[in-house]
């Protein structure tokens, strides 16, 4: 292949892949977390990283599930 065919197919590709992703964002648009949810999770977070948890185990036997 010449020099001139190897760019000409690179920007194919590249125009393929910004298609692609426009047609991906229309498909699955994305979901905006809130900024209260995002500080819940990073509480749980902090919490099970620090050993603050329930054994799921116990709180069954607790609930009598």
């Amino acid at each position: 292949m010449t020099e001139v065919s190897l760019v000409t197919v690179y920007n194919e590709i590249v125009e393929v892949k910004r298609k692609l992703d426009t047609i991906e964002d229309l498909i699955i648009p994305g979901e905006e977390i809130p900024k209260e949810e995002l500080e819940e999770i990073e509480q749980f977070k902090k919490e099970s990283l620090k050993g603050e948890h329930v054994r799921w185990d116990e709180l069954k036997k607790e609930l009598s599930l």
